[in-house]
């Protein structure tokens, strides 16, 4: 029909594409081809990673001063050899080859076992005015992941992603545009994996085959086609080149690891301390309470409302004795104030820091604190004063800041007065005079940006500390500068389920230190509701606990005593995995690993994994089957191949398998894999509030290897290789079972002298005090721990 749901039919201009090759040029590190007026390079950065740019007429681009990826010229150069023939021309690394057709300039890659992938389709690269675009194949059984923050299930086969940052406010599954904007995709099928980042700060979009069942296409409103090929065949290996390409993220202080709890908003001094003697009494443990924006006096940011905070100091000196550390929530707008000694206003007006017109007008929009003004965040002089700003905060002991609003999320009208959602005009001016962009080009880097000012002013004022930087809105290298949540979502179990595909897209897309709103952001839970998601929660990277004004309060106590004690169990427990986590984030800031995993990451082999979205790993051992829908209790777990320990009851499974698992309201199923270690801590109500002098390890009978990282938790001294970094070895033969852990240390940092308990789950333990030597304990006996293995086909 023409007029299909009230939209007349689209006339769209049509491609141009590629001509023959006429001239091949070639220096170290890079091919180049022309064709007619049109250019085609290919840079070889590593053996599995290629730079492929294009433009239609003239030369590339320079590089951008935001760029997010490291300089081609930064890379160690890599050898490769180049076979020409009459019809192709082809480049070998030790890890894939490339074929490139000269009639066409159409492009395949080739694993070693001759297998293709990234190939291109018929239509190859195209442009038209406002586009350029490149089509790919979709090999059979191939699946797609990533692409930062998505709704919906894992696998985004035979969908459209498209890549702009918007205030997603009541998003659900089939929201495309979402708060962060990262175009990056792994593409999966047994035996060949790999990556590709699309290197545009344009709006950009995705075509996983709608359009057409059988190909993918990338396009963008951007002059030039910019992307990178990382090939793996693993996950592991395409994170680790793609987070080395893009950044891999600082280690956050292990109090950042607890639990935080939040709501917009605590709206007094009173009601804060209320909250903190209610954790404390009750002895649930929390380590952070967020400040959202009421705080604030009148929603100006970087001040404090004299009336309902009179003494902010004072406050956070008194939380902090308690054990809780303070972040604050900071927006962008800042409020048009002419003439009323409002220090951010005066300061950026007079400096000129505002975004600006094309005609050089003061850009205004509406937000919290109604008519407000917007800081250049692409410009370092903006970012530079923006991050000393934080100063006021960071004196008087806030240890954290919460970037929200950083679309930027604008309104014409004042909030509650019927206005549309807006941001800057696209022609609006960006950036340093010799690097100026218009907002078309840096709309996606605005959350990003600030992040950093963020992030860099936190490090200039809290030097002895590391710091807590949490951002809404975000790009591809976000992870460099902050964590990330997954805005407003809603008290609904479809969200409780659609967390946790979110995460693991988030941690396939470099960002490993993420969470949701525990309970939801909007509406109220019912009290299983919150019980299941804090069950959940528990493995979240982020743990944090929040509500929107005009709900019922979320706090883990509001729901009667049986959600309580849930509550209590599961934050108890995230407590005693700290040792596990921390080694989890390091691995992460080292590799670029996320630390929620789906189950293809570490089986991408096994179809069954594919697209299986409501089972996670916590690192490589630990794999949850969470329940969210109401009045379940039992439901379908897929393990898969290797033997795993059912957590709760020991009972023993061989995969792969499905099993029916028993989950009444008070347990989330979780399972471990053989040869597992899992260290652990005694229950603490905040991180550092006992000595720790007593560390669990707790393994399971197989043959593994395990990783152990400890640092102060605190400090930037791990910088300085005063880490410590122990291996852990676990062998298992017939009935007995030889736990090595490694005298050899890596680092400079000697962890306190303390107990050292090793458990062998379902055979017995031993103990020892650590003074730094190899310990070799011997395990005999057969497992005891639960059922005979089980083996369901």
């Amino acid at each position: 029909m023409p007029q299909y749901f009230g939209k007349l039919p689209t006339t769209n201009q049509p491609w141009k594409t590629v001509g023959a090759v006429e001239l091949v040029n070639k220096n170290e590190r890079t091919i180049n081809f022309a064709a007619g007026d049109s250019r085609l390079s290919l840079s070889i950065l590593a053996a599995n990673l290629i730079r492929v740019r294009f433009t239609p007429a003239g030369e590339f681009l320079p590089r951008r001063s935001w760029a997010v990826t490291v300089d081609d010229k930064d890379w160690e150069q890599v050898p490769f050899e180049i076979k020409e023939t009459g019809e192709n021309l082809e480049i070998t690394t030790e890890k894939i080859r490339i074929s490139i057709q000269k009639q066409n300039c159409h492009l395949t890659c080739f694993d070693l076992a001759d297998r293709p992938f990234a190939e291109d389709a018929d239509m190859g690269i195209g442009w038209r005015l406002g586009g350029v675009a490149s089509w790919k194949k979709i090999a059979a059984d191939e699946h797609f992941y990533g692409f930062g923050e998505r709704t919906g299930f894992l696998d985004k086969l035979s969908q459209v992603k498209t890549n702009w940052t918007v205030d997603a406010l009541d998003y659900d599954a089939i929201t495309d545009e979402m708060y962060q904007a990262i175009p990056f995709f792994l593409a999966l099928r047994p035996y060949v994996g790999y990556g590709i980042f699309f290197n545009t700060t344009f709006w950009s979009q995705f075509d996983l085959g709608a359009a057409q069942p059988s190909v993918w296409k990338m396009e963008t409103r951007g002059g030039e086609l910019d992307y990178y090929i990382i090939y793996g065949p693993e996950p592991g290996e395409i994170l680790r080149t793609y987070t080395q390409l893009t950044g891999r993220m600082p280690l956050p202080p292990k109090w950042a690891l607890g639990y935080h709890q939040c709501r917009w908003s605590y709206e007094s001094e009173i009601v804060v301390r209320e909250l903190a003697q209610e954790f404390r009494q009750r002895r649930i443990p929390c380590d952070v309470i967020h400040l959202d924006i009421d705080y604030m006096r009148g929603y100006r940011v970087f001040t404090w409302s004299p009336n309902r905070f009179p003494n902010p100091a004072q406050l956070i000196a008194d939380l902090a004795k308690d054990g809780f550390k303070t972040v604050t929530i900071i927006d962008p707008g800042v409020k048009y104030e002419p003439e009323a000694n409002y220090h951010v206003f005066d300061q950026g007006l007079a400096n000129d820091y505002f975004v600006r017109k094309v005609d050089g007008r003061l850009f205004h929009g509406y937000v919290w604190p109604e008519k407000a003004v917007f800081p250049d965040f692409m410009r370092a002089d903006v970012r530079h004063w923006w991050g000393n700003l934080h100063k006021n905060l960071t004196d008087i002991g806030v240890a954290g800041i919460w970037n929200d609003m950083n679309e930027p999320a604008i309104d014409t009208r004042p909030f509650g007065d019927g206005g549309e959602k807006i941001w800057f005009p696209l022609d609006a001016p960006q950036g340093e005079v010799e690097n100026l962009a218009t907002h078309q080009e840096v709309h996606n880097l605005y959350g990003l940006m600030m992040a950093k000012a963020c992030s860099q002013g936190l490090q200039q004022h809290r030097q002895q500390e590391r710091s807590f930087v949490l951002t809404r809105s975000g790009y591809a290298g976000i992870q460099r500068w902050s964590s990330v949540w997954m805005g407003d979502n809603h008290s609904l179990w479809e969200h409780l389920e659609m967390s946790l595909p979110m995460l693991c897209n988030m941690g396939l897309s470099g960002v490993g230190f993420v969470g949701c709103d525990i309970g939801g952001f909007a509406g109220n839970a019912t009290a299983e509701l919150f019980a299941r998601w804090m069950q959940l929660g528990m493995l979240y990277p982020l743990i944090r606990g929040h509500s929107a004004m005009s709900t019922a309060r979320h706090e883990p106590w509001v729901f009667g005593d049986r959600t309580e004690n849930i509550c209590r169990e599961y934050i108890n427990l995230r407590y005693q995995l700290l040792p596990y986590i921390y080694s989890l984030f390091w691995e992460a800031a080292t590799t670029g690993a996320p630390i929620l995993r789906p189950l293809l990451y570490h089986f991408p082999n096994d179809p069954q994994t594919y697209t299986l979205y409501d089972q996670v790993l916590l690192g490589s051992a630990l794999m949850a089957a969470p329940v969210y829908r109401p009045g379940v209790e039992h439901r379908a777990v897929y393990l898969p191949a290797g033997t795993w320990y059912d957590w709760w009851s020991g009972e023993c499974y061989q995969g792969p398998t499905h099993i029916l698992a028993d989950a009444p309201l008070e347990k989330m199923p979780l399972y471990v894999r053989s040869g597992a270690v899992i260290p652990m801590q005694p229950v603490m109500q905040y991180v550092d509030e006992l000595p720790p002098d007593e560390i669990r390890l707790r393994v399971w009978p197989g043959n593994g290897e395990y990783n152990f990282y400890e640092d102060d938790g605190q400090t930037f001294e791990y910088i300085n290789q005063n880490f410590s970094l122990r291996t852990i070895n676990v062998l298992t033969d017939t009935n007995q079972t030889i736990v090595n852990i490694s005298s050899t240390r890596e680092g400079k940092w000697l962890p306190p002298q303390r107990q050292i308990i090793v458990e062998l789950v379902g055979v017995g333990q031993q103990q020892f005090l650590d003074d730094g030597q190899s310990k070799n304990l011997s395990f005999s006996g057969n497992y005891l721990g639960g059922k005979e293995i089980k083996n369901r086909k």
